[in-house]
């Protein structure tokens, strides 16, 4: 009679089950890993919003106004250009000169943000009270509460052409709140 031998190794449902378990697990890392990244997202743009924040306030104390000269909306057009609008959006139509280049070239910005004009651009400008109120914004992927209610009362924030209104801008970094 022949002895049969058991042979040492893994079954195939042994293999399924470890297989299933490091599956769930590498689903559960990359999650996380998305969460991670929209989180430094939001960070940069904080941060990018920060920096032309105080850009402006040394813009301000040289010259008197927020609205960057020769730069953003109407720059191209002789006699226009508000210094506000997207700002860091540039073409060879309205905008011309992005303001966030402005700032640089003028010395308050150590790079200007420039966005991709085929894309949608981040950064919006807005100045009231003939230029003496600004609302700088963007959209984060994972606003607060207490984010949306700050951009509804700054300069702009809402209305017929405003940034929580109609461009979706979720924060705002302002020098007034209303």
């Amino acid at each position: 009679m022949q002895k049969l031998c058991k042979s040492k190794g893994f079954t195939l449902i042994e293999l399924l089950v470890v297989v299933a378990i490091i599956g769930l697990l590498s689903s559960v890392v990359l999650a996380s890993l998305n969460s991670a990244r929209a989180k430094g997202r939001d960070a940069k743009r904080m941060s990018d919003l920060h920096n032309i924040s105080v850009a402006l306030e040394l813009y301000y104390d040289k010259f008197g106004t927020y609205q960057v000269a020769g730069t953003g909306w109407g720059s191209n057009i002789p006699g226009q250009g508000c210094g506000c609008g997207w700002a860091g959006y540039e073409d060879a139509g309205a905008y011309g000169k992005a303001v966030t280049r402005g700032l640089q070239e003028a010395g308050f910005l150590g790079a200007p943000r420039v966005d991709d004009p085929t894309q949608n651009p981040g950064y919006m400008l807005y100045t009231c009270e003939s230029g003496q109120v600004y609302g700088l914004s963007a959209t984060k992927e994972n606003p607060t509460a207490q984010d949306i209610s700050n951009i509804q009362k700054t300069c702009n924030g809402t209305g017929g052409n405003g940034t929580y209104t109609n461009y979706g801008k979720n924060y705002s970094v302002a020098n007034k709140t209303y």
